[in-house]
């Protein structure tokens, strides 16, 4: 199916860049943007949670640099909540899915009449072929793209390790916006706070002044570090700190993370998809350490500036790690016991990378790298 569509949409796209080609991006120059051809601006990045964390930095850089922008976002219908709260975003469009809905949401968007649009990340050909029907003169999108043609301009990877922030800050440098700040944003509303709050008090009877989050799970297991050895920490951290733990996990792996928790000396909370996202974020945002496989509760973590350490297996820090902060670190050993390249990923039989990783070395990370930074957090009061 996703052969014919993109068949369909690379003929539909052809025949209609024959017609009319698409405006080279340079008749877009600094003064016309200053002073008003562009007015209102769509931005694509309708893939996963860590996908739309990683755009938030072009999408201040390009609020600052041109604030009389009226900036609108097609997000992933779940995901885009984490821009919710975004003051930068003025308006938000959720992508529905591969089904009639997209005539809608392509109509919606044809009636915004926007003068830019700019592909961040999105899954072809539904970001390019909805980014061409909304009639904008100029969309700037990926050179890797097989529909890239239709583009008024492209951005190409230059070095296989440029982390995914700095890739999605490339395409709006195009247009003069930049930023020397690479974090990603989460702004979480006050209730949403009071919420977390709440279901902490139920849970452990009041909010921890050391909660702790593991994230064991994620979308794919290869990228899990093993069950046994976030038990064999979550018993460390809580013998060491007498932190209670949260725990995160969606719906779909509630079972493992629940596995996970029974065998935990201290109190815990498992999230298991009882919660919305922004309730998640909230609750995370309590906490004063978080281990977390490459997933997208990594990158919340990251966003919300909870201390972070990353456990990275098949792909690279570099790549998708903690980036431009001093509150997140990684571990990564895949180098040092893989030898296939490219990487299996999803087919691989036994995900050694993550097994390389102990649980000693998150330990010496915990004891060389956390302590020293919070030492409140580890001061005797608490004990």
């Amino acid at each position: 199916m996703h052969k014919l569509f993109m068949k369909l949409a690379y003929t539909y796209l052809a025949r209609r860049v024959r017609r009319r080609p698409p405006r080279p991006l340079t008749d877009l120059d600094t003064t016309d943007l200053d002073t008003g051809e562009v007015r209102r601006v769509l931005l694509i990045s309708a893939t996963a949670l860590g996908d739309t964390l990683f755009s938030t930095p072009a999408i201040r850089a390009l609020k600052e640099r041109f604030p009389a922008w009226e900036l609108e976002v097609l997000a992933h219908r779940v995901f885009g909540a984490l821009l919710a709260h975004n003051p930068h975003v003025g308006r938000i469009f959720t992508y529905p899915g591969r089904n009639r809905r997209l005539l809608t949401l392509a109509r919606d968007l044809r009636l915004r009449a926007y003068d830019l649009v700019v592909i961040l990340h999105g899954n072809d050909p539904e970001a390019t072929l909805l980014a061409s029907l909304t009639g904008s003169p100029y969309i700037i999108g990926s050179a890797k793209s097989p529909l890239a043609f239709a583009y008024a301009a492209t951005v190409a990877p230059t070095d296989p390790y440029e982390h995914a922030i700095e890739r999605r800050l490339n395409f709006v440098r195009l247009v003069g916006a930049d930023t020397a700040d690479k974090r990603m944003d989460l702004f979480l509303p006050p209730e949403e706070s009071e919420q977390a709050a709440a279901i902490l008090t139920e849970n452990f009877g009041h909010v921890p002044p050391r909660l702790m989050a593991l994230h064991p799970t994620g979308s794919d297991p290869y990228k899990w570090w093993p069950a046994a050895s976030f038990i064999e920490l979550g018993n460390f951290l809580y013998e060491s700190y007498r932190a209670p733990l949260l725990i995160i996990s969606g719906a779909g792996d509630r079972e493992q993370a629940e596995a996970i928790a029974a065998r935990l000396a201290g109190p815990t909370l498992v999230t298991g998809g009882r919660f919305p996202l922004l309730t998640v974020a909230a609750l995370l945002s309590h906490c004063r350490l978080l281990v977390a496989n490459d997933s997208g509760p990594l990158h919340m973590g990251l966003a919300l500036r909870a201390p972070t350490i990353a456990l990275i297996g098949a792909d690279d820090p570099r790549r998708v790690g903690p980036y431009g902060v001093d509150w997140g670190v990684a571990l990564h050993k895949r180098q040092e016991v893989c030898t296939q390249e490219p990487c299996l990923l999803k087919k691989c039989p036994k995900n050694l990378c993550m097994e390389a990783i102990s649980v000693a070395d998150v330990v010496e990370m915990i004891k060389t790298w956390w302590e020293p930074r919070w030492p409140s957090v580890v001061s005797r009061k608490y004990l």
